[in-house]
């Protein structure tokens, strides 16, 4: 749900665009335009059909996707809400949409749905297509944010009959940790900060998660690391060498070979951390 008027860069969000949303859109217009639902088989051609419901899909999915990228400022503000706020874009896009399908019905097949019964009918129909829809592409993106990530169990472990039995608590995993898609794994190495996003940096590779970094270091309490630069937080065990610019400055030199600069601001606690003496890998 990124967007380039949000100053993020705008290769992710065409590869979404081009790679996810459109293709989807363009399948489900042209299955609708062979089945031919609600009528549309019997009373149209199939070039009708097909210029019937792409453009309703398209001017549907338009409307999703502006909706969509609205709600994203919301979301970077309480991203638990994703819920909530992927219902109202839905209700949001089939409201205008029902009007939309229900003007096109009068005019190309003569049918007069303007009245309540009529069109509470017809959004039925808008949402129920809006859903199937968008479904995977909404799936996909969610995912990617590290939205649909499980969170973690709060049960707790059942108790030791024997108090002489009973293992050290272990410390629970950081909450950051559970955004994190399935496929980057668990071995944090940094954060950096990408405008309203955090691109989130492991072994396995790297994603953007929609939120601010200084919450993102909230959530990282227990895991031993530092903000190093308004714009980086580096986790120890990923420090593997330290480089320094004429000017003194310090960059962090990672296990992936990824650079971080320190600045000035952070340079004592880096230096306290013993992150210095490290001479690289």
């Amino acid at each position: 749900m990124d967007s380039p008027a949000m100053g993020l860069p705008r290769t992710p969000y065409r590869r979404r665009l081009l790679g996810r949303r459109l293709p989807v859109l363009l399948g489900a217009a042209l299955v609708l335009a062979l089945l031919g639902p609600f009528g549309t088989f019997a009373d149209l051609t199939l070039p009708q059909r097909l210029a019937y419901w792409v453009g309703l899909i398209g001017l549907g999915g338009l409307a999703f996707e502006l909706l969509t990228l609205a709600a994203a400022r919301l979301l970077r503000e309480r991203p638990e809400a994703w819920r909530a706020l992927l219902a109202g874009v839905a209700l949001a896009v089939a409201a205008p949409m029902t009007l939309a399908v229900a003007l096109l019905e009068r005019s190309l097949r003569g049918k007069d749905m303007l009245n309540p019964l009529g069109l509470a009918e017809l959004f039925v129909y808008v949402v129920l297509i809006t859903l199937l829809v968008s479904a995977i592409p909404v799936w996909l993106e969610l995912r990617d944010r590290g939205l649909l990530a499980a969170a973690p169990s709060s049960t707790p472990p059942p108790a030791a009959s024997d108090p002489a039995e009973a293992a050290p608590a272990e410390r629970p995993e950081p909450a950051f940790l559970a955004r994190l898609p399935a496929r980057l794994g668990r071995d944090l190495l940094a954060l950096e900060m990408e405008d309203h996003y955090v691109r989130a940096h492991t072994a396995a590779g790297s994603d953007l998660i929609l939120m601010r970094l200084r919450d993102a270091i909230a959530e990282l309490d227990g895991l031993d690391g530092m903000q190093v630069h308004r714009s980086h937080w580096v986790a120890a065990a990923a420090v593997a060498g330290v480089e320094r610019k004429p000017d003194g400055k310090l960059v962090l030199v990672l296990r992936d070979g990824r650079r971080v600069p320190v600045s000035r601001r952070y340079a004592a606690a880096v230096r306290e951390a013993g992150w210095a003496e490290k001479t690289g890998p």
